[in-house]
C-alpha cells in the first residue's frame, strides 16, 4: 500500500551508481533554440565556407537547431559548454519503467490532466487513488522512487519527492568547436568547444500523404558518436527491488531499447554502459536487504564520499550481481510486467 510518508524514518541509507556512458549513435538534446550559420555557396550547391555563429539568425543566414548547453565563469568571462541534463536521463528511466511496470490501463496516473476540465480531474483523481492502492500494480514503485506530483485543484491527493536523485557531467573534451556537415569542416569562433558535434539535414513527411513537409529541410546540431559522458544515480533508502531496476535498465541501455534524447526513432541516442560502479553507504542500525548477502565486506575505500565517509560504512556490488535482485520487482509489479522481461524476473 502506498504510503507518501517515505522519509518518516529518516534516511538510514543510500545507494550511489556512477555510470560512464558511450554514445553508440548520434546523440540529439534539443534546448528549443535556433542560432545562425553562414553558407556562400550558391542555392542547390553543396556548402561553401560554412560558418557556424553563436546567435540568432540575421538577413540572409540559415538556421540549425542547437544541442543543448549551459554556461559557467572561466576568469571573467562567460563560456558555455554542452552536456547532457539530467531530466533527459531522468525521463528516459521513468518513461521506460512506466512502460514496462505499470499495468497499461494505469498509464495515465502520470499524465497530468487540465484543471479547467472538471470530469477529467475527477476521472484522473480516481484513477490515481485507484492505482496507488493496489502495489502489485506497479504504480507505487514509479511513485516512490521518481516521485508523484499533486497538479492545480488535486490538493488532496497525496504526492511525494522521488527517492532517486541524477547529475550527469558535462562532456570532457577540449578545442572541438569545428562542426562537421557531411564531411565538410564548418568553422566557428565562438560557442561550445568541449564536443565533436555533427549537422545532419532532415526532410520530414507528412504522416498522410508522405510528401515532404511544409518548411522544407531542417538542420539540427547533435553530439558525434563515440563520445561519453558520467552520470551519478543516488537512491536513498533503498529497497532491493530499486537495485534489480538498476540492472535491467544497464541491461537495456546496452541493448539499445532504452534511448536517450530526441529522434529515437531514426536511430539517434543508443548508449552503452562502458564503465559502472555502485555503492550502499548504511548507518549502523539500518534496516538490511534481503539480498544484503550480495554485497562485500565494509569499506568506503574504492567509493568515497565527502559527505558520508567516516559516518557510514560503504558496501559495493557487482554490476553483474543487479540483476539477482530483479525477481523482488515482482512484489510491486504482479503480473503486469512485461514479457520480454521475463528471463530476468
Amino acid at each position: 500500500m502506498y504510503n507518501d510518508r517515505i522519509y518518516a524514518d529518516g534516511v538510514h541509507s543510500v545507494l550511489l551508481a556512477e555510470w560512464e556512458l558511450l554514445c553508440k549513435t548520434p546523440l540529439v538534446i534539443r534546448n528549443g533554440h535556433q542560432i545562425a550559420y553562414g553558407d556562400s555557396a550558391p542555392i542547390k550547391t553543396r556548402y561553401r565556407n560554412l560558418q557556424l555563429k553563436w546567435r540568432e539568425k540575421q538577413n540572409q543566414e540559415y538556421e540549425v537547431a542547437a544541442l543543448h548547453y549551459g554556461y559557467e565563469i572561466r576568469g571573467n568571462r562567460v563560456c558555455s559548454y554542452h552536456f547532457v541534463p539530467p531530466s533527459s536521463i531522468r525521463g528516459a528511466l521513468r518513461s521506460w519503467s512506466i512502460r514496462q511496470l505499470v499495468h497499461p490501463k494505469l498509464h495515465s496516473v502520470f499524465i497530468p490532466v487540465s484543471n479547467e476540465d472538471a470530469a477529467s480531474v475527477v476521472a484522473h483523481k480516481a484513477c490515481v487513488q485507484g492505482g496507488l492502492s493496489q502495489c502489485h500494480e506497479g504504480c507505487e514503485l514509479i511513485a516512490s522512487l521518481f516521485g508523484l506530483a499533486a497538479y492545480d485543484g488535486e490538493e488532496n491527493l497525496p504526492s511525494n519527492a522521488g527517492r532517486l536523485h541524477i547529475e550527469t557531467e558535462r562532456f570532457a573534451g577540449e578545442n572541438l568547436r569545428p562542426v562537421d556537415v557531411s564531411g565538410i569542416r564548418m568553422a566557428t569562433s565562438d560557442g561550445p568547444d568541449n564536443v565533436r558535434r555533427e549537422m545532419p539535414v532532415r526532410n520530414p513527411l507528412d504522416r498522410m500523404t508522405h510528401a515532404s513537409r511544409d518548411a522544407g529541410l531542417h538542420r539540427f546540431l547533435e553530439v558525434a558518436s563515440g563520445e561519453k559522458f558520467k552520470v551519478h544515480l543516488r537512491i536513498v533508502n533503498p529497497l532491493d527491488c530499486d537495485i534489480g531496476l538498476l540492472g535491467l535498465w544497464v541491461r537495456e541501455l546496452n541493448y539499445g531499447m532504452l534511448r536517450i534524447g530526441a529522434l529515437s526513432s531514426i536511430g539517434r541516442g543508443r548508449m552503452e554502459v562502458q564503465k559502472q560502479k555502485y555503492g550502499l553507504w548504511r548507518r549502523a542500525n539500518a534496516p538490511r536487504l534481503q539480498e544484503q548477502d550480495r554485497f562485500s565486506d565494509e569499506t568506503d575505500g574504492n567509493l568515497p564520499n565527502d559527505i558520508l565517509s567516516g559516518l557510514w560504512k560503504c558496501h559495493t556490488i557487482s554490476a553483474e550481481a543487479l540483476l539477482e535482485f530483479t525477481p523482488y520487482l515482482r512484489e510491486f509489479t504482479g503480473g503486469s510486467i512485461d514479457d520480454t522481461l521475463s528471463e530476468s524476473i
